[in-house]
């Protein structure tokens, strides 16, 4: 049934979003031991914020099934996805936990839904057109956030960008565990290491400077290359740098669960 369908996908996100937040070890962000470079979040607010946006995730499955990919489906799941973000608000009390991963998962759960397709290439690639529309009621919305900011003063590509591109950076993180039933944490980890090495994350040049995220991409690529990853002198300097700058690649992160979600995708018709 269609119904446990939009419930299933909904419920694989959340449980993605809470993998991500739980996943240790993860420089700068919060874990389930250490809130990284954060002192206005730790783990229960993410598990709290991922339960909220069960029914956003949930409407977006259910209102994609019956069209297709078109202007009229990304300005509806946009709508949708503005109400999640208030829900997730009203939830942490007005702290951003997840508004990157709601437009992430959200993209990719509306044309998993709408294509009725379990196929990662064609995931990726319908997704990309999705995003690309523009949505006319976006610009009634909201405020400039610091990502739209660091873009346009550094050229630099966001979320947005991201989504429209296809998800080049999940694509390359699922090419490391595709084909592989159990994944250990030290694959998961070069995965994260990978998102670290070549996303331009918005959130650390708004804490630090593109300067910085240059270094920090830099030591990743270190990381990424050693035998173990965690106990290379790299990672080491990453943890250092996410205390010395108080950065977290919260870009990463919501890359990170989707991910996840796309390893882990499994759509029951009952």
């Amino acid at each position: 049934m269609k119904v446990r369908i939009a419930e299933n996908l909904a419920t694989q996100a959340v449980q993605a979003l809470k993998w991500e937040a739980n996943f240790a070890p993860k420089p700068g962000l919060v874990t389930k031991v250490s809130n990284g470079s954060h002192t206005d979040m730790d783990i229960t607010l993410f598990m709290r914020s991922a339960d909220s946006l069960y029914e956003t995730f949930r409407q977006i499955a259910e209102t994609a099934q019956n069209m297709s990919i078109s202007l009229n489906l990304r300005e509806k799941i946009g709508s949708l996805g503005r109400e999640g973000e208030e829900a997730m608000f009203q939830a942490t009390q007005g702290v951003n936990t997840h508004k990157g991963a709601i437009w992430a998962l959200g993209v990719l759960i509306a044309v998993i839904s709408s294509q009725e397709t379990a196929d990662l290439p064609t995931i990726l690639q319908t997704a990309g057109k999705l995003a690309s529309f523009p949505d006319r009621y976006v610009q009634t919305h909201p405020q400039t956030t610091y990502g739209i900011q660091a873009k346009r003063k550094y050229k630099v590509i966001g979320a947005r960008e991201e989504a429209a591109s296809g998800f080049p950076h999940v694509a390359a993180g699922l090419k490391l565990v595709l084909g592989q039933a159990e994944v250990t944490p030290q694959q998961w980890l070069r995965v994260l290491c990978l998102l670290y090495a070549s996303v331009d994350d918005t959130n650390v040049i708004h804490r630090s400077s593109l300067a910085v995220l240059r270094d920090f991409q830099n030591e990743a690529r270190q990381a990424l290359a050693a035998p173990m990853v965690e106990e290379s002198p790299a990672f080491q300097q990453l943890n250092q740098m996410a205390v010395k700058y108080q950065i977290s690649p919260g870009g990463c992160a919501d890359l990170f669960a989707a991910t996840y979600f796309l390893h882990n995708l499994n759509i029951k018709e009952n």
